[in-house]
């Protein structure tokens, strides 16, 4: 049941102990339900969604379909975006200019929680870089690394095995509406996957 501390230091503690149950909540929530015989998973490629609702924060929804880790939302998270009213591709290309974007910084090693400072100064990361290192590199080498880095991930995952429906939403976040706005999702890996390409080839 939702909220029981009980439960939750009784887990923690099989997990500590790596008894036979800690094991198997250990391997996190994919795995947990693919054990117990759960359909109703808030996973993408195997990882597990954070609070943020693709239902209603849909250019994050967007990104946790996208990134090649899996509804991983440090990748792309834009929960302030006014979402209503918009298609399917104007939140697709938002949510790849925040992906590069995290993708560049991560990258270099830049704290992705500082991207108030980052996303909105290139130059600076740019010229810190090349005092740093001895570089010449021009302000739009940042965007470059980003969208570089999407395409090596891309490229990895579909080695790896992947493909693009392993980008669809759980069926549940199409079929069952949230309260109170009653929205459901309404992005699918095929469409979300040709904007990707088109712009990543740009």
């Amino acid at each position: 049941e939702y909220g029981d501390e009980n439960f939750m230091l009784e887990a923690l503690a099989d997990i500590r102990e790596g008894n036979e149950r800690g094991r198997i909540l250990a391997q996190g929530t994919a795995r947990v339900g693919e054990h117990y015989g759960i359909k109703r998973l808030p996973v993408i490629k195997k990882q597990a969604l954070s609070a943020y609702d693709p239902r209603v924060i849909e250019v994050t929804g967007i990104s946790m379909m996208l990134t090649a880790q899996g509804a991983d939302h440090t990748t792309g998270n834009l929960p302030t975006f006014e979402c209503a009213g918009k298609s399917t591709e104007e939140l697709a290309l938002e949510s790849l200019k925040i992906q590069a974007k995290c993708a560049a910084v991560d990258s270099l090693g830049i704290c992705v929680f500082g991207r108030s400072v980052t996303n909105v100064n290139p130059d600076l990361i740019v010229t810190a870089l090349n005092d740093a290192v001895g570089t010449t590199f021009e302000t739009e080498f940042f965007d470059r690394l980003g969208k570089e880095t999407l395409v090596l991930e891309e490229k990895f995952n579909k080695a790896a095995g992947f493909t693009s429906e392993d980008d669809e939403l759980p069926d549940f976040f199409y079929q069952e509406p949230l309260a109170p706005t009653m929205k459901m999702a309404r992005h699918h890996f095929d469409e979300v996957n040709r904007i990707r390409d088109r712009w990543l080839a740009e």
